[in-house]
């Protein structure tokens, strides 16, 4: 009885033993950095006046991998940092498209006249190796296409359907959206393909009577040229979002790109060229953004003149004029020096004081004429605002009272006289205000004018009389008044 036990007992420990025994594999897994692109927009672009802030808009393109939220980036003006690094904030995307890479092994057909679809031809605009799709289209039935058939129906919402394209030789792309698969609701827009990667969009909003899913296709006005796409996408937005990669399946969430907002104020007059460089990290490869292009030129100030009295005056009373120049936006304030004319004559300059003012006082022999007068300033400009003219205005100088400004004396050389004796008299005119009076003067002895001489330059006149009877005469001279004094 106890052999087949011991026997049983060996077995068992046998047993045992190969239970213990194990298996084992093992894979080293290769993980690459992803490329990055970033994209910088600038609301106002092209051209600009000095001092004025342009907010710069910059997306950095992870494909939809998570963006580097913890890093930052620079802004540059050519090799020149623009403020300090920017921190990175994470946006979302979505790609409705399942194969975001042109392919026709992946989803994407084409119709008409077949175009060549050459796959992993180039590389993309994010630097990454033969993953741009090249096309060639035969004539205008040739096209490439990716149609969504769904149950989604898109009605009354805009969409945006983008692209990024390049051609060696300079060509047209006509990208289209409609509604599939009942297509009653179409629109195209043509982008202009130049040798430098740039991302081509079309955005559209879906009728009431759209279909549900959605198709984007892609054809050109010109053909066999060979036009290379990266990069497709179509979202609900208004305008092409950040590029999210798909591969067979479509992204409604979950992909996100880097986002930064930064202005600036500071551009000095000429031209400019706006980049954003990011360094890079474990993960993404360093990136430079394209170059926002920006011109500056010297600011055109608000100009003005104002005139003390308002409006009209009496000859020889004092008038001051007042320039301003303003800058319309913010910043700096015009300096230099301000001339003032009436008409083309020139009245006087002055130079700008801290506030963009100046004023001159016209009195005396500078007095405005009696007349109509048209007032207006002439800015030197600087380095910052240009020159200019300001709008004019008009100031009306009437006749000086002659009872109030004007003195007239008189005087005889023999005084009293004996009848038969011959007197002169010597006549003064003048004016406690503007020029020296001229014209003629009338001599009166009662009711009798002894005569009307004429003053000279300096406002003197004279009358010789033999003539007088004996007794008391008085003798009046009355100022006849002329162009400026009444």
């Amino acid at each position: 009885m106890r052999k087949p036990v011991v026997i049983l007992c060996v077995l068992v420990g046998f047993a045992a033993q190969f239970s213990m025994a194990q298996s084992s594999g093992s894979i080293t897994q290769t993980v690459n950095q992803r490329n990055t692109i970033g994209t910088l927009t600038a609301s106002p672009s092209g051209s600009i006046s000095e001092g004025q802030s342009v907010s710069f808009s910059y997306i950095l393109t992870t494909a939809g991998a998570p963006a580097p939220t913890s890093e930052t980036v620079q802004f540059y003006d050519g090799t020149t940092a623009l403020g300090s690094p920017q921190s990175i904030t994470a946006i979302p995307g979505t790609n409705l498209i399942p194969y975001s890479q042109v392919n026709l092994s992946q989803g994407w057909t084409t119709s008409g006249t077949a175009p060549s679809v050459t796959p992993a031809v180039a590389s993309g605009p994010d630097g990454s190796t033969n993953t741009a799709t090249g096309i060639s289209f035969v004539d205008s039935t040739s096209t490439v296409l990716y149609a969504v058939p769904g149950s989604t129906n898109y009605k009354n919402q805009q969409v945006t359907f983008s692209i990024w394209a390049v051609s060696a030789t300079p060509t047209t792309l006509k990208l289209t959206v409609q509604d599939s698969p009942n297509e009653n609701a179409s629109q195209s827009q043509a982008c202009a393909v130049t040798s430098t990667w740039q991302r081509c969009s079309i955005s559209y909003t879906f009728p009431a009577n759209s279909g549900t899913g959605f198709a984007v296709l892609l054809s050109a006005s010109t053909y066999a040229t060979a036009i290379n796409v990266w990069g497709a996408q179509f979202e609900v937005a208004a305008s092409p979002g950040p590029y999210v990669s798909t591969i067979g399946t479509a992204r409604q969430t979950g992909g996100q790109a880097g986002s930064v907002s930064f202005s600036y104020s500071g551009f000095t007059v000429g031209s400019h060229s706006i980049t954003v460089q990011y360094a890079g990290d474990a993960n993404f490869v360093g990136s430079t953004s394209n170059a926002a292009a920006l011109t500056v030129s010297t600011i055109t100030p608000t100009l003005s003149v104002s005139d003390s009295p308002q409006g009209t005056s009496s000859y020889g009373v004092a008038v001051t004029l007042a320039a301003q120049a303003s800058n319309p936006g913010s910043g700096a304030t015009p300096t230099g020096t301000v001339s003032f004319y009436d008409g083309a004559t020139l009245l006087g300059s002055v130079t700008l004081n801290g506030s963009g003012s100046g004023s001159i006082t016209l009195s005396g022999a500078t007095a405005l004429a009696v007349g109509s007068h048209s007032i207006t300033i002439q800015y030197s400009g600087d380095s910052n605002f240009s020159s200019g003219t300001s709008s004019a205005i008009t100031h009306i100088v009437t006749k000086a009272n002659s009872s109030s400004v004007v003195t007239t004396t008189v005087t005889s050389t023999l005084n009293p006289s004996v009848y038969g004796d011959t007197i002169t008299l010597n006549i003064t005119v003048s004016s406690s205000v503007g020029v020296q009076p001229t014209g003629t003067v009338s001599v009166m002895d009662g009711s009798t004018s002894l005569g009307t001489p004429s003053l000279d330059a300096s406002g003197k006149a004279s009358i010789t009389i033999s003539t007088l009877g004996a007794g008391t005469h008085s003798i009046v001279v009355t100022y006849s008044g002329d162009s400026n004094y009444n």
